[in-house]
């Protein structure tokens, strides 16, 4: 396994402490599961740099690396649910488009079909890691973790339904950018419903 592999995996698993510190330890330990956050977002940046600059490419790092993007914001998302600041309902919608998109490009590595990726995934993942740090930051500001007095301000963000709306917008993003994946890759989605769906529904001949 490679060195940016190697860092990928690094990510998936800090995405599970993250989680742990975040929403099943009583207290949560907010400025720990920050930095753990913190520390696995630098790493999806290292490795691909690394990536580049060393040269180094494989056909499973190339699979891993936007999963651990996809595990990494779910986690954090799904605490964010957990905890109560956003609709877990949301969160599914963006879970489901994550579990769509990567089955159907497993699917099409499968048949050895070409899966087109698209800078609005990018748009999208942006949305998603800048609402989840503004998060962070606010809870941080809450708990005084950074020195700061502005705690009282930071709930009443918190409790204001702002991050609802915020969450709505990311979903509504998350949706459409499924939508435009499956437009720009409507050929690879046809081949592979007929391939793994209808063939499964057709019955044998006696």
């Amino acid at each position: 396994m490679t060195l940016p592999t190697q860092l990928t995996v690094l990510r998936i698993a800090l995405a599970v402490v993250f989680f742990v510190m975040f929403a099943l330890i009583e207290p949560p330990m907010i400025g720990w599961a920050a930095f753990v956050f913190t520390i696995a977002a630098v790493t999806d940046w290292w490795d691909g740099h690394l990536a580049r600059s060393m040269k180094i490419t494989s056909a499973l790092g190339a699979f891993l690396d936007p999963l651990a993007d996809k595990v990494l914001t779910g986690a954090a998302l799904v605490a964010f649910a957990w905890k109560g600041y956003i609709p877990m309902w949301m969160v599914a919608l963006v879970l489901a488009r994550d579990i769509y998109m990567t089955g159907l490009r497993v699917a099409a590595d499968g048949i050895r079909l070409h899966f087109k990726t698209t800078y609005f995934a990018k748009v999208k993942t942006f949305g998603q890691m800048a609402f989840i740090i503004a998060v962070l930051l606010l809870l941080l500001l809450q708990s005084g973790s950074l020195g700061l007095t502005l705690g009282r301000e930071s709930q009443s963000i918190l409790r204001s339904g702002v991050l609802e709306w915020l969450m709505g917008a990311i979903t509504l993003l998350t949706v459409a950018s499924a939508i435009m994946y499956s437009y720009d890759n409507w050929a690879v989605l046809r081949t592979v419903a007929v391939r793994y769906i209808l063939r499964g529904t057709q019955k044998e001949p006696n």
